[in-house]
């Protein structure tokens, strides 16, 4: 089909389903109006959990002994820090610091501390008795990050190995026995500018023979704290969102005003030319089993040009001869050839169209009434 006829395809079918066409650009306005507002005018506000300020709470041991005799290695009067091992023929007793702190730039709690020393029988996993002696407590009102809670006490060895002999000679030497001791910090307050109640226990074993007593791995707290705020702020439209939203606008409003303007100039009207082409090519499009590409003859050996009003008819008169459409795409004109008589259908917009009309010898009416 030429470009001439797709136009009129294109207007046909506006002019037919105006209505539909006009309704969906409307939608399409609409649409992209409300995206374009919900995008510039309404954009949408972005929650997130900000964290404002961060501190952590933690314990802690410190462990020493008092040298008591000389020796070659260590000076009476030395005092040895920290050590993994003590020795019972220097030392007789342990002086143990157990310590609470927070790192929190403003808020402050009170913490009460209770020291003991447990005595408790294993074997493998099982415990079989737990015996406590209380060491020390302290309790402490509004302790800040700059003045940590300490709690100090003393282990005497002797007294150690006392306990443990009365406890075998009452229970025999079934099992092991783990000797700890267990710091139990009540914390109450505000952290930060939240508040906090909490209970840490923090523990030193030790073990101890006749020649040494040592620290074993000590176990302490280190617990992280955070207080957020919510921030709103607005979120920034994405690109495909701020120039889609509005494309789709501007597509929606142009589209409306492009068919209004196309109906009023009367551009998507057919004129009776049109009509009678686009009537042709559907005509063409459905009998084209009929129809064959040729050539209208140049030299007359025939008797008669009888015109036919259209392309139907045409194909009307071929199937009653068993003849076929010869289509001559050149001149615009289909024709049947049936012995001494041409049938001839001129379409419109033929550039012979006079020349052929009037070399007709007859119209289909008048042959049909010669005919008769």
């Amino acid at each position: 089909m030429s470009e001439l006829d797709r136009s009129i395809r294109i207007r046909a079918l506006l002019d037919e389903w105006f209505a539909v066409f006009v309704l969906a650009v409307v939608i399409l306005a609409a649409v992209g109006g409300w995206w374009s507002y919900q995008v510039h005018a309404s954009p949408d506000v972005e929650r997130n959990e900000v964290v404002v300020e961060q501190w952590s709470e933690s314990t802690a041991y410190d462990h020493s002994a008092l040298i008591t005799n000389e020796s070659l290695v260590f000076d009476e009067g030395e005092r040895v820090r920290n050590r993994p091992v003590y020795y019972v023929s220097l030392s007789r007793e342990l002086d143990v610091s157990y310590r609470y702190e927070h790192t929190a730039e403003e808020g402050r709690v009170n913490v009460t501390t209770d020291m003991r020393l447990q005595y408790r029988g294993t074997e493998g996993d099982t415990v079989l008795w737990e015996y406590s002696e209380p060491l020390a407590s302290e309790s402490e009102r509004g302790v800040t990050a700059e003045d940590p809670h300490t709690v100090n006490a003393t282990i005497e060895i002797d007294s150690v190995f006392e306990t443990i002999n009365t406890v075998e000679q009452e229970l025999g030497t079934a099992g092991s026995i783990e000797i700890r001791i267990i710091s139990t910090s009540n914390v109450e307050g505000t952290l930060g500018g939240q508040p906090v109640e909490n209970t840490y226990e923090s523990t030193m074993p030790i073990t101890v023979n006749p020649q040494t007593f040592r620290v074993l791995e000590i176990q302490t707290v280190d617990e992280p704290g955070e207080r957020t705020e919510t921030v709103e702020r607005t979120a920034e439209p994405s690109a495909v969102e701020a120039v889609g939203s509005l494309a789709v606008l501007l597509l929606g409003v142009g589209g409306v005003g492009g068919l209004l303007a196309a109906r009023r100039t009367g551009y998507i009207r057919l004129s009776r030319r049109d009509r009678e082409l686009l009537e042709t090519y559907q005509q063409e499009q459905e009998f084209s089993e009929w129809i064959t590409r040729g050539t209208f003859p140049s030299e007359r050996d025939y008797e008669a040009t009888i015109l036919v009003d259209d392309l139907e008819g045409l194909v009307d008169v071929a199937i009653d001869t068993n003849k076929r459409v010869i289509k001559d795409e050149q001149l615009g004109v289909s024709t049947v050839l049936d012995g001494d008589y041409v049938y001839v259908y001129v379409r419109p917009d033929s550039p012979a169209e006079d020349w052929l009309i009037s070399s007709a010898d007859m119209t289909m009416d008048e042959f049909g009434q010669f005919d008769a």
